[in-house]
């Protein structure tokens, strides 16, 4: 079987995207080169997700698809089902699919080549579970694109086993990887061109270095001191896991960007109670209070679960009481969606899809205004962009301020990705802004 080329589809969040990256580099390792899309690929990876409702029926779907392009191009002459839902369903998909060469979860990487092999000789190979204390990370196969932007994993895995999330099924639980080998492998992206570094863990304010115990704030520190960085970055983080040295740290790190993301999920304690996130609805207003009076310029961002298992129109409108008093920058809603394996799929008192599905088009109305108006307030400001490149429509380009905000603007001669600008505030949309750039000093 002559496999000379492949393609990687990614679905999920930034910690597959970066686990596609390193996929992409086991692969080129063995020889194949990249093409840009699965017809003209002898190896298809799909590297999946399966936090949300119906990941299974997606992959089945997608599964179908290439089935039929093999029958009628004879390529991809392997398929690879990777990442969360390989970990969580794989063997029961690769009994079900024809067109299914192997399945592969996320902490058994590298056994990508061995597996390819075992296909070549006829075998439909599974590799799933979770060994070693280095998850199969290595930032030395990693194919880094994007230049200017650059993910780097700092702990694997989560221990928290909310009652709603498949995480620690199909991850594991956490490991931490030394300070030293992150902060390595931020100064090399460094001095490769990277501009920003986005620090990833499901949890990631639970790191501990296995070195040195230092903490994130610690990591923050070794990480912002890092020479020609423009901006570090770090999600997800958990409610019950910030200290006082990290909210300390928030207004003291000068490479820190002004952007966190920090889930509530509910705002009803009821609810957070059977979702076992061990915090309050006081709790986390304390801790935003206590955040801003430490760091006052942060955007924050969070996400947010509607129709959780007996949620009632009491237990939304405190949701939405939240959200109207902490004023977030961005929000990220969800319905509930039960997952195999996880308690809440065995809770009782299940919301209609129809009341759910009311409830977050009035959240999203609510969050609509509050961003409107919070992005309003930067008209006529001037603030530091790094430039990402041509916006998706008309012949603007597209960057992101340190509190993550989208800005669009003209280009001008030499306009480059990865360049830092100073552009002035014109105009703004619940979603993004819109200015010129500054005039030189």
């Amino acid at each position: 079987m002559n496999l000379a080329t492949y393609y990687v589809e990614t679905w999920g969040c930034q910690m597959n995207v970066l686990d596609s990256q390193q996929l992409a580099g086991i692969l080129e390792s063995r020889g194949l080169q990249p093409v840009g899309e699965a017809e003209t690929a002898d190896v298809v990876l799909l590297n999946t997700c399966s936090v949300r409702e119906k990941a299974v029926q997606k992959v089945l779907s997608r599964l179908g698809e290439l089935h039929k392009l093999r029958l009628a191009t004879g390529n991809p002459k392997v398929v690879g089902l990777c990442g969360c839902v390989a970990e969580q369903e794989g063997a029961r998909l690769l009994a079900r699919s024809r067109v299914l060469s192997f399945v592969l979860g996320p902490g058994k990487f590298k056994q990508l080549p061995g597996l390819l092999e075992e296909v070549e000789a006829g075998g439909r190979p599974v590799a799933q579970g979770f060994v070693g204390s280095d998850r199969d990370y290595d930032a030395s196969l990693i194919v880094r694109r994007g230049g200017a932007r650059q993910l780097v994993t700092a702990i694997h895995g989560c221990n928290q086993h909310c009652s709603f999330c498949v995480v620690p099924y199909t991850r594991g639980r956490e490991v931490s990887r030394p300070l030293a080998a992150i902060v390595a492998e931020v100064r090399q992206l460094v001095d490769t061109g990277a501009r920003e570094i986005t620090l990833l863990g499901q949890t990631i304010n639970a790191y501990r270095c296995p070195a040195s115990g230092a903490d994130l704030a610690d990591l923050l520190t070794a990480v912002g001191e890092v020479e020609g960085l423009w901006r570090v970055q770090f999600i997800t983080s958990h409610p019950a896991f910030f200290t006082p040295r990290l909210i300390a740290a928030l207004g003291q790190v000068p490479r820190l960007g002004s952007y966190l993301h920090l889930p509530f999920q509910a705002g009803s304690d009821a609810v957070l109670r059977r979702m076992h996130r061990r915090y309050t609805n006081q709790d986390y207003r304390e801790l935003i209070a206590a955040i801003r009076a430490a760091a006052p310029h942060l955007t924050l961002s969070t996400d947010v679960i509607v129709g959780f298992p007996g949620e009632n129109e009491e237990d939304f409108e405190a949701t939405l009481r939240l959200v109207e008093e902490i004023r977030f920058g961005q929000l990220f809603g969800f319905i509930y969606s039960p997952r195999p394996r996880t308690p809440a799929s065995r809770y009782p008192g299940a919301v209609p899809r129809q009341v759910a599905g009311k409830r977050l088009e009035r959240l999203f109305q609510v969050q609509e205004e509050i961003q409107l108006s919070l992005n309003q307030s930067f008209i006529g400001r001037t603030v530091e962009v790094l430039l990402d490149g041509p916006a998706r429509r008309g012949a603007l380009w597209q960057g992101r301020g340190a509190d993550n905000r989208v800005v669009n603007l003209p280009p001008w001669e030499g306009i480059a990705a990865g360049q830092l600008a100073r552009v002035t505030v014109l105009a703004a949309t619940a979603h993004a802004l819109f200015g010129e750039r500054a005039a030189e000093a």
